[in-house]
């Protein structure tokens, strides 16, 4: 089973996963510490995890989200300068009559850029506007440019992540990962 319980729906829409062990923080469980140590999840073993020596650091996986997430938007942003940063508590639906659970962070003319929860990771998603009319002009200009968005999404994650997942289908996920760098 995979990571990919979070889907999107349009012809020209596509997303990807940030899985939570990339930025869920843990720390050293030890009072008498003033600063304990952190480990993110990726760097702690199941014995770790499932032990009581490391406690998950709510705070510490809030400011990691935040940091990913603004790499991402200032490197996406300057390969794309039609995409605007949007208020933080932008939200949109999921499908025509879903739940609001898709965050807007960034946005232009054709496309929403969103992150969901997907419990297992975050999903980043490139989302259709739809067209107020009926017209086929906005179509047309989405099926164009939207695998070129994609792509800009892949490698603005990529710059501060070892790897994202990618949807495969219902409940089945994929994995890009950085190639390894040669000394």
């Amino acid at each position: 089973m995979g990571k990919g319980n979070v889907g999107v729906a349009g012809a020209y829409e596509g997303l990807f996963y940030l899985d939570n062990e990339d930025f869920h923080v843990y720390r050293r469980n030890d009072d008498l510490d003033d600063w304990p140590e952190t480990r993110l999840m990726r760097d702690l073993d199941y014995a770790e995890l499932t032990g009581d020596g490391w406690l998950f650091d709510e705070e510490g996986t809030a400011n990691e989200e935040d940091d990913v997430l603004e790499c991402f938007k200032d490197d996406f942003c300057r390969r794309f300068p039609s995409f605007q940063r949007t208020e933080p508590d932008t939200w949109i639906r999921n499908g025509a009559y879903g739940n609001l659970c898709r965050q807007v962070i960034l946005e232009n003319g054709l496309f929403y850029v969103c992150v969901e929860d997907n419990e297992w990771s975050l999903a980043v998603e490139l989302i259709q506007k739809e067209e107020m009319w009926g017209d086929v002009w906005m179509e047309n200009l989405q099926k164009r440019l939207y695998q070129k968005y994609l792509d800009g999404m892949k490698t603005s994650l990529l710059k501060r992540l070892p790897g994202i997942g990618t949807y495969k289908g219902a409940w089945t996920s994929g994995r890009i990962t950085n190639p390894p760098v040669l000394a």
